[in-house]
């Protein structure tokens, strides 16, 4: 049986996950997610650990489930993408499936490529100094190349993500190819549902709020069963130990953080001193070159201990979360990266997967503080496989 892949969060995992799941099952693959560790991209702590996430995985039809490590959920699109399609690829996949606004692959394929030419990085450097974000200069680039339609891509959050997962698979020399399923329903951010589909944002507002009445209709009840199970997380909980952390940080070890650039490190101690909680800080940093979820992961990643270190590298090892029997059976049997199954099994591996296991343990210790019920929270020297 092919096997097709998704990078997903599953923030929770929601009907609009399960639509593209259920896509790439139509069109007959095996199913492979690589989801977020826990804490994910916008800077935030998952909403459920991430076996819970993965069990909803399993329940609704995935075969197997993969972590990307926090360096990598946390991180940038670019980033986020690499380390994704870096252990989808590791996993054997034919094809990889993602939402997209748009539902043009050829598109999406013709401004990553764009992306990665000489000419787009050549365009760039003349015009670094022109005072715009970074994102907003790519955008008007790749306006004055291709057109108002392909840089409206660069404007949507999945159809980014989807430009960063084909340069992903590009610079890693891969010819996987690509589907593009069009997003339906309410947008990524949006907080107004539409029809039987709303956003992860929507729904972890609910549960916030415990308006949990309502929530049926926009998740599988394999989902619904293991959200309202399972511990909840919040950031909040921790949030006097976060800007406790950055208060007593020194400007060289900020500067070793992921995406911190043209003195930003000097921004974030400067407005620290002023800020007492940790989303106070956020809006103090925040500006129009600096975007919130950008502030949100460098603070987070000053206070986990995750430095550059991880940046546009690959996970060294495939840490396998649950599977189904299709799935054991689909696993490679001469993996190009170690699979992890047992925590056991990184005393066997190198330094590098060692000094990474060691510091995702110590991670989602932290992350255990943010949960409602700490106690509840299962090692990981503990957890078992989902099957």
């Amino acid at each position: 049986m092919r096997l097709a892949g998704i990078v997903a969060e599953f923030n929770p995992l929601h009907n609009g996950h399960k639509y593209i799941i259920d896509c790439a099952k139509s069109d007959g693959f095996a199913v492979a997610c690589v989801i977020s560790g826990n804490f994910v991209q916008r800077g935030d702590c998952a909403i459920i650990p991430k076996f819970k996430r993965a069990q909803t995985a399993i329940n609704v039809g995935v075969d197997i489930v993969c972590e990307l490590p926090v360096p990598w959920s946390m991180s940038t699109a670019q980033n986020f993408a690499l380390g994704g399609v870096s252990q989808l690829l590791s996993l054997g996949v034919s094809q990889i499936y993602f939402g997209s606004e748009c539902g043009d692959v050829e598109l999406l394929k013709t401004v990553a490529e764009t992306l990665i030419s000489d000419e787009f990085n050549n365009q760039i450097k003349e015009q670094l100094d022109c005072g715009l974000t970074y994102a907003k200069l790519r955008q008007n680039v790749i306006s004055n190349m291709l057109g108002d339609r392909a840089s409206n891509v660069l404007e949507c959050p999945n159809d980014t993500l989807a430009v960063e997962y084909i340069c992903a698979a590009k610079k890693l020399g891969s010819k996987v190819d690509f589907k593009a399923i069009k997003r339906v329903g309410s947008g990524h951010n949006d907080e107004i549902p539409e029809d039987n589909y709303s956003s992860s944002t929507f729904i972890r507002n609910k549960v916030k709020t415990q308006e949990i009445q309502c929530l049926s209709q926009f998740m599988p009840k394999e989902s619904l069963d293991v959200l309202l199970s399972s511990p909840i997380a919040d950031i909040n909980r921790i949030d006097k130990a976060i800007i406790s952390r950055i208060k007593q940080i020194d400007s060289l070890e900020l500067s070793q953080v992921p995406d911190i650039s043209e003195g930003l490190d000097n921004l974030i101690l400067s407005r620290s001193k002023d800020a007492y909680s940790y989303n106070a800080l956020c809006e103090a940093v925040k500006s129009k070159r600096y975007t919130m979820a950008r502030i949100r992961r460098i603070l987070l990643c000053a206070y986990l201990g995750i430095n550059r270190d991880y940046f546009l590298s690959e996970p060294p090892y495939l840490r396998i979360l649950g599977f189904s029997k299709t799935g054991i059976d689909l696993l490679p049997k001469q993996p190009i990266k170690p699979i992890i199954m047992r925590v056991s099994q990184i005393s066997e591996l190198d330094d590098s997967c060692k000094q990474l296991f060691g510091l995702e343990m110590k991670i989602n210790e932290l992350y255990a503080l943010c949960l409602d019920k700490p106690q509840d929270f299962v090692s990981e020297y503990k957890e078992k496989l989902i099957k």
